[in-house]
C-alpha cells in the first residue's frame, strides 16, 4: 500500500510540475518563439531538448544569465532580452519550466 501511494504522489508531482511549466512558458512569452516540433523564432522544444540531454544544469544556469547557449548561439541576443522574464523565478518554478524544456527530449527520440 505505501508503495501505491508514493507511486502516486510521485506521479502527482510530475503532472503538477509538467503543468506548471506549461503555465510559465506560456505566461513568460516563451511560446510567442519556442514551438514543439517546428523552428520558429526560435529553435523549437525538441531541438532544446535534444541539445541539453543530460546537460540539466546547463539549462538552467544560461536561464538564469550565467551560462551560454549551446543551441544557436549566434541568435543568443535576441534571447537576452527574454531571458529576463525568466531570471526572477522562484527555484521551484525555474525547475518546473527546466523540465517541461527537457520533457521534449522523450519525443524527439520516438521520431
Amino acid at each position: 500500500m505505501q508503495k501505491i501511494i508514493l507511486v502516486f504522489l510521485f506521479l502527482v508531482g510530475y503532472l503538477f510540475g509538467s503543468e506548471q511549466g506549461l503555465e510559465l512558458f506560456k505566461s513568460r512569452g516563451c511560446a510567442s518563439c519556442h514551438q514543439p516540433s517546428v523552428e520558429a523564432f526560435g529553435p523549437s522544444l525538441k531541438k532544446i531538448a535534444k541539445a541539453y540531454k543530460g546537460k540539466r544544469e546547463d539549462l538552467i544556469r544560461y536561464l538564469r544569465g550565467e551560462a551560454p547557449p549551446i543551441v544557436d548561439p549566434s541568435r543568443a541576443g535576441i534571447m537576452e532580452a527574454q531571458l529576463t522574464m525568466v531570471k526572477d523565478l522562484e527555484e521551484e518554478q525555474l525547475l518546473a519550466l527546466v523540465d517541461f524544456i527537457l520533457s521534449f527530449e522523450k519525443t524527439s527520440e520516438e521520431q
